[in-house]
């Protein structure tokens, strides 16, 4: 895997602290399936960082998603 994160550091925000994380919150599966697949289009090196970090816990990658 060629991990586009090598080395995360911790949350820079509690969740509750990030901007726009209640407009996330409101959204069905579907809408985010649909915005995660506009991303893959429209940013494809920032969706695949998005994957790569949701694989990881803490750096290490999840053995289940590899």
């Amino acid at each position: 895997m060629n991990a586009s994160m090598t080395h995360p550091a911790p949350a820079a925000h509690l969740l509750l602290e990030v901007p726009g994380t209640d407009r996330l919150r409101g959204r069905t599966h579907t809408e985010l399936a649909e915005a995660m697949t506009w991303l893959a289009w429209y940013a494809p090196g920032t969706f695949t960082a998005v994957l790569d970090y949701m694989d990881t816990i803490n750096g290490e990658p999840i053995p289940s998603r590899m």
